[in-house]
């Protein structure tokens, strides 16, 4: 990929956007963290990269034979990707722009088949729900959370819809917060190496208090 080495897991990260979620930039939200963090406390290679960098290196090779060859022949190396979609809060966009369905099914279309997918975040529930079934065999669509249904594939060999412990919550915040997420992102530096927008979401709390009706 133009201007980005790739190896080991693709991490591409499609921007959450939920009322208790902010991952659109200049956030960086804490989902796609987690994931990071799971691969940095395993020692794992990945490429972090956010949907606007695909674009950027993407769209125009996108559009012809050579150019998706080419793409692919890149895509070939890795291990596996994970795509987090969690935008379901519609409205405009000032700077990034949450992935797209179609978007994320040309993904797929150009990732190699007989590389794992994970995909994960409210808008894959949401598409699922409303009928969203790519014909792929290796793709696993995460119920819970997306980081420990990795951390499971990491340790089994097998997708799970799993939820993380205390403990790991700990470890892959904690992983997370100097992950490349982080270190690589494109809001951390300006071009000319000052402090960029990059602003954190930290997570607190899951759920809604029940005894008060919940979200309104």
């Amino acid at each position: 990929m133009v201007g980005i080495r790739m190896e080991g897991w693709l991490v591409l990260d499609g921007y959450e956007d939920e009322p208790a979620a902010f991952g659109v930039p200049n956030y960086v939200g804490f989902h796609i963290r987690y994931v990071c963090g799971v691969l940095e406390a395993r020692g794992v290679p990945y490429t972090y990269m956010t949907i606007d960098q695909w674009r950027l290196s993407h769209k125009k090779r996108l559009e012809d034979t050579e150019g998706r060859a080419q793409i692919k022949r890149e895509l070939s190396e890795l291990d596996g990707a994970i795509v987090l979609a969690g935008a379901i809060v519609p409205g405009k966009y000032i700077r990034g722009t949450p992935i797209s369905r179609g978007e994320l099914d040309k993904f797929l279309a150009i990732f190699p088949y007989e590389q794992p997918v994970l995909c994960g975040g409210w808008a894959i529930k949401h598409w699922r729900y409303d009928g969203w079934t790519p014909l792929r065999s290796k793709l696993f669509c995460a119920v819970n959370d997306v980081d420990a249904s990795l951390d499971h594939y990491l340790s089994t060999g097998e997708w799970s819809h799993s939820k993380r412990t205390a403990e790991q919550w700990s470890e892959w915040a904690l992983a997370g917060a100097r992950s490349k997420a982080v270190t690589t992102h494109p809001d951390l530096l300006t071009e000319d190496g000052r402090a960029g927008p990059l602003t954190y979401e930290l997570e607190l709390y899951q759920g809604c208090v029940r005894f008060k009706r919940g979200c309104k």
